[in-house]
C-alpha cells in the first residue's frame, strides 16, 4: 500500500493546538471531573501496522493518509495506543472498524501489539457486512476482521488484556505463537470483568479451517477472575478450535458459556484443540456451562485445581481423553462416603443401574453415594452407542442423601432415548463440585 506522509502538517497542527490548549487550561480543569468517565471512539480504517503519530493529539492518526485521499489513517495498533493513553482518553474507549473494500480484512502485525492497559471495547462487528450468530446450534456469524500472527518473528499473543472490564468481539484470531487472547496480570493490578464474545479463535474466517490455530491455548485467563468467555445469548458464542495446546485455560472464578470448542462452525465436524483439551481449569469456583466441547485431543474438561467448579448442561463428546477428568489422570474411582480430597473434592459420580424403554418412554434408574444429608444435582445425558461422555443433555434431578450418604433416583426424560444409545450422569454438590461422568448404561427394551 502507498501512503502519503503528513508529518509537516501534523507538526503545524501540534503548535497551534499548544496555544489553544494553554488558553483553555482553566476551563478544562473546571470540566475535568465531569469528563472523568467519558469514552472515545476510534475507528480503524486500515490494515497497515503503523503506530499512532502523536498520542493524545488528532485522535487516532498515524501521520499517513489513506491512499488517494486526505483521510487520516487509523490502524489497530494506533487505536490501541490511543485507548491506552489515559491523559487524553479517560474512561472505557471503543475501537470500531470501517476498512474500505469488500471481503475479509486481514491485520498482520509485525511486532507485538500493545498490551491493553485501559478498559476498551473492540468490536469487529462494526466492519460493514459483518453479522453475529443467530443460530441455536453452530454459528452463522460472518466475521470480516482477521488478526493473524504469521509475520511475527517470535511468539506473542494475539491480544493481551491487562485491564479490567474490556470486551473483545467479532474478531478472527489465528497463527499467533502464544495464545489468541491472553488475560494477564502483567502489568498489575489483576484485571477482572472482561468479556470475550462472538469470535473465531484458531480457525480461518470461514470457521472451517485450521490455519494453523494459535500456538498455545486459544484463550488463556491466568490469575484473573470474573471474566466471561461466551455467554447465554446466541451472538456471544465463540468458536475456539484448532489451537495447538488447548481451547480455553482458566483460573479461579471465571465463566465459559455457550461456546463451540473443538469443532467447525457447524458444532459437529471435528476441528479439535490439542493435548490441553477443550477447557482446563486450574483454580476454583469457575463455571463451564452450555458449551459444545468435542473432538479435542485431551479431555473435554480437565479440572486440575481446587474446588467448586460447576460443569453443567454441556454437550461433551468424541474427545481423546475423558469427557470430564478430575486430576487429569483418567477415571477416578468412587469412595464410600466421598471422603477423599482433590480437584472438585473428587466428587463421587452417580451409578446408572438401568435404562429401559417401555410404553414410548425411557426409564432411568440410578444411585449415588456421597456426603450424608446433602442435596445434589444429578444431570443426565444420552450418547451414541458405546460412547461414555455426555453428548446430549436430557435433564436433571435434585436428590438428597440419607445419613449414610446414599440415595436412589428414577428419571424419565421428556423425549424417549433410542435403543442402543447410552446414558451417563454427573453429580454436582451444594458447594459446586461436579463429578466425572458415570459409567455408561445402554438403553434396552423393558
Amino acid at each position: 500500500m502507498i501512503t502519503t506522509t503528513r508529518n509537516e502538517a501534523t507538526t503545524a497542527k501540534v503548535m497551534a493546538l499548544g496555544f489553544l490548549l494553554a488558553a483553555l487550561m482553566a476551563a478544562s480543569l473546571v470540566l475535568a471531573e465531569g469528563r472523568a468517565h467519558a469514552s472515545t471512539t476510534f475507528t480503524v480504517n486500515s490494515t497497515e501496522d503503523h503506530a499512532d503519530a502523536n498520542l493524545g493529539l488528532d485522535g487516532c492518526d498515524t501521520g499517513y493518509d489513506l491512499p488517494g485521499t486526505s483521510v487520516p489513517e487509523c490502524t489497530l495498533r494506533a487505536a490501541l495506543n490511543e485507548a491506552n493513553y489515559t491523559d487524553a482518553n479517560p474512561g472505557a474507549d471503543i475501537i470500531n472498524f470501517a476498512i474500505p473494500g469488500s471481503g475479509v480484512k486481514t491485520i498482520a502485525p509485525e511486532s507485538a501489539l500493545p498490551v491493553i492497559t485501559e478498559a476498551v471495547s473492540i468490536n469487529g462487528y462494526t466492519q460493514p457486512g459483518a453479522t453475529p450468530n443467530t443460530l441455536a446450534k453452530g454459528t452463522n456469524a460472518k466475521l470480516l476482521i482477521e488478526l493473524e500472527g504469521s509475520k511475527l518473528s517470535t511468539p506473542h499473543h494475539g491480544l493481551a488484556i491487562g485491564a479490567s472490564n474490556s470486551t473483545i468481539k467479532g474478531l478472527v484470531i489465528n497463527r499467533f505463537g502464544n495464545s489468541g487472547i491472553n488475560i494477564t496480570d502483567n502489568p498489575s493490578p489483576t484485571p477482572v470483568g472482561n468479556r470475550i464474545e462472538g469470535n473465531f479463535i484458531g480457525t480461518d474466517p470461514s470457521g472451517t479451517q485450521d490455519l494453523p490455530g494459535n500456538g498455545d491455548d486459544g484463550i488463556t485467563i491466568d490469575d484473573s477472575s470474573s471474566n466471561k468467555v461466551g455467554g447465554t445469548s446466541l451472538a456471544s458464542r465463540n468458536l475456539i478450535s484448532g489451537n495447538t495446546d488447548g481451547g480455553v485455560y482458566i483460573s479461579s472464578g471465571n465463566q465459559v458459556r455457550g461456546n463451540l470448542i473443538g469443532t467447525k462452525k457447524d458444532g459437529i465436524t471435528p476441528l479439535g484443540n490439542g493435548t490441553n483439551g477443550g477447557v482446563r481449569i486450574e483454580g476454583m469456583s469457575s463455571i463451564v456451562a452450555g458449551n459444545t466441547i468435542a473432538s479435542n485431543l485431551g479431555a473435554g474438561v480437565a479440572v486440575v485445581g481446587v474446588n467448586g467448579n460447576r460443569i453443567l448442561s454441556n454437550s461433551i463428546f468424541a474427545n481423546g481423553g475423558l469427557g470430564i477428568d478430575l486430576y487429569e489422570d483418567g477415571p477416578t474411582a468412587n469412595d464410600t462416603g466421598d471422603a477423599d480430597a482433590g480437584p472438585n473434592d473428587l466428587q463421587n459420580k452417580p451409578i446408572i443401574t438401568s435404562a429401559k424403554n417401555a410404553d414410548g418412554k425411557t426409564a432411568v434408574r440410578g444411585k449415588l453415594n456421597s456426603s450424608p444429608h446433602r442435596t445434589f444435582v444429578v444431570q443426565l445425558f444420552s450418547n451414541p452407542s458405546g460412547a461414555d461422555e455426555g453428548k446430549v443433555f436430557i435433564g436433571q434431578k435434585s436428590v438428597e442423601t440419607d445419613g449414610s450418604g446414599n440415595v436412589t433416583f428414577a428419571f424419565s426424560p421428556a423425549q424417549r432415548v433410542a435403543l442402543g444409545r447410552t446414558i451417563t450422569a454427573t453429580a454436582t454438590s451444594p458447594a459446586g463440585d461436579t463429578s466425572e461422568f458415570s459409567a455408561p448404561r445402554t438403553v434396552v427394551s423393558a
